[in-house]
This record gives structure tokens, C-alpha cells and sequence, in this order.
């Protein structure tokens, strides 16, 4: 495990980064990557590809390579950066912040697979480096374990996805709940399986329920609490009314769907609430304020409008905050 590390050290080359990534195969989540230094005379052992460890084993020898490694570095791309510039371009930001998360500068890096073309270290690709090299093998463990315990976190927000089971890979399990309960926030949508579940999960609802349910995932990856849904009165209806730390939110979503050059249909969404329109909902917050326990907080009155293509797919979402 240490045949390529000591070529490097009979060459004179000192501070060896290891590199490696997890999660670019999931339908949810982050992928996360890690950049480890060891020292000359390491003494962990087990090291290996921490897909051939048990969690138990992966999570001791996590903790063995903190104490050991002279420099840990942890990068990470969102789900965001990945659905904008695709998987392979986002696992290669997440490894370069790795890098730079670094303490100590390495002299040169192995990498696990094919090369990073934006690193800017000498570096050498290692097919199946997380097999054959202790330093990349101590970079998979640290990529791997930090990614879980991320994806373990996600499930306490979202728990009907079972994201602490199988980690946002596709599983059966995974699949079924997203045809049940639609997508979350933290889903891949450029990945296909997701993009298959969700068509066919608004082909049952209509844009508007499919909005609110979207903007509702959202809010809460905000910290937001969902209150009230379509809460109705004598004046009308609100979408959704939420509490944001101490503030009550009463939130108007807008959908509408766009032409074949990607522009919205007879305006952007946010402009059907119209001045008629925020009196009217002014009218029903100031009644429901009047009655509920949380007449003594501040409101406030956000919009969120989304734009859906011709196939249904969003395509632009904007929280528009403090709207009126």
C-alpha cells in the first residue's frame, strides 16, 4: 500500500496528498472528496478502498487517520453545482477544495482514477488507487465517512426517504419513495432516474399543487416551519403560511409554464400578484392573525414564483423575499 508513496519518496518528493472522492453515483446528496497527507513512517492498518470496509471498521480508522495525518482536507460540492455542471465537474471542484483545505501545501498528489485536469500539484492517477496506495485509501475512508454522516444528518429533515439507509443511491426503496413523495431539495434533477420519478409524479398533480409541495421541501432545508397549507377564508386563500425564527410568512406561490424558447408564457410568474391581489391577501393574513397564537410575531409577505418548461421540468425558482 505504500509502493507508490515510497517511489515518490526515493525521488525526494515529501508531503504526499491522497485523493479520492465519494458520491458520484447517488440520485441525492453531496459528493464529498478527500485529501489526506501521512506521515513517512505510518503505522495504520487495514487501510484499503473504504467501499471494501465495514461502516464499524471505516469509522475506526477514520478517526486513527485524523490523529495520524500530518493534513486532512474535506471538499464539497452541493447538489446545486452538480445539476448546474454535471457530476464529473463537480467531483473534481469538490477535490481541488480538498486540496486547498489542506493545512500544508503537498508536493505532489495521487489520485484515485483519472487526473484532475484543474489541479495545479504534479499529480499521478492511479486506476483503482484506493486499492494500492495507503494515502488514497485514507482519502477514500475520510471522503466516505464525512459524505454518510451528511447523508444521516439529510435524513432528519427528510425522513420519508431513508436517506441513513442507503446513503441517496438508487435503491428500490429510494426509488419508490421519490414516485410517492416527489423530490426534495437535496435531489440530483439532472440525474435521470429522478428527473423519470418526478415527470411521472406531475403527470397526477397539477403545476400549482407541484409548486407548493417543491416550495415546501424548500422552505424547510431553510429552517422554515410549515404551519398552514391552503389555509381558506371568507377573503380568499393563502398557498402557505410558515413561522421563520420569529417571524410568521405568508407565502404566495406562482406557477406557470414557458414557451419553446424558454420564456414564461404572458410574464414571469411573480407578476399575477397584482396589487388587487396583495390586498386580498393582506385581508386574509390580518384575519388569521387576529385568531391564531402567533399574533404577537412580526409577517411578513414572501412570493415564490416557478417557471416549468414544455416537459414539465422546473426550470427557474426564486424565493422573492419581503415581496410587499
Amino acid at each position: 500500500m505504500f509502493f507508490y508513496e515510497n517511489k515518490l519518496y526515493s525521488q525526494g518528493k515529501n508531503l504526499i496528498a491522497g485523493l479520492d472522492e465519494a458520491g458520484r453515483g447517488p440520485l441525492a446528496g453531496p459528493v464529498v472528496a478527500g485529501a489526506v497527507i501521512l506521515p513517512k513512517c505510518c503505522n495504520i492498518q487495514g487501510l484499503n478502498d473504504s467501499k471494501k470496509l465495514s461502516p464499524k471498521k471505516r469509522d475506526s480508522l477514520f478517526n486513527q487517520i485524523y490523529d495520524a495525518a500530518l493534513s486532512v482536507g474535506i471538499g464539497i460540492a452541493d447538489t446545486e453545482e452538480v445539476d448546474k455542471i454535471n457530476i464529473l465537474a463537480a467531483a473534481h471542484r469538490a477535490m481541488n477544495r480538498a486540496v486547498d483545505n489542506l493545512d500544508i501545501s503537498p508536493k505532489c498528489i495521487l489520485v484515485d482514477g483519472l487526473r484532475v485536469p484543474s489541479l495545479k500539484k504534479p499529480q499521478t492517477a492511479i486506476i483503482k488507487g484506493d486499492s494500492k496506495s495507503a494515502s488514497i485509501a485514507a482519502a477514500s475512508i475520510i471522503a466516505k465517512v464525512t459524505r454518510d454522516r451528511i447523508m444521516i444528518d439529510y435524513a432528519k429533515q427528510y425522513p420519508q426517504y431513508g436517506f441513513e439507509k442507503h446513503k441517496g443511491y438508487a435503491t428500490q426503496s429510494h426509488l419508490e419513495a421519490i414516485a410517492r413523495f416527489g423530490i426534495s431539495p437535496i435531489h440530483r434533477r439532472s440525474f435521470s432516474p429522478v428527473l423519470e420519478k418526478e415527470n411521472k409524479q406531475m403527470g397526477k398533480i397539477s403545476l400549482g399543487e407541484y409548486g407548493e409541495d417543491f416550495t415546501c421541501r424548500f422552505l424547510r432545508t431553510k429552517r422554515y416551519k410549515i404551519i398552514e397549507r391552503n389555509h381558506r377564508s371568507l377573503f380568499g386563500e393563502i398557498d402557505i403560511i410558515a413561522k421563520d425564527k420569529d417571524t410568521l410568512v405568508f407565502i404566495e406561490v406562482k406557477t406557470r409554464s414557458s414557451d419553446r424558447f424558454g420564456s414564461p408564457r404572458f410574464g414571469p410568474p411573480e407578476s399575477s400578484v397584482t396589487h388587487i391581489k396583495q390586498k386580498r391577501i393582506r385581508r386574509i393574513a390580518e384575519a388569521y392573525i387576529k385568531t391564531s397564537k402567533y399574533r404577537n410575531l412580526c409577517f411578513r409577505f414572501d412570493v415564490v414564483s416557478i417557471l416549468f418548461d414544455s416537459k414539465k421540468n422546473m426550470v427557474d425558482f426564486k424565493l422573492i423575499w419581503n415581496a410587499f
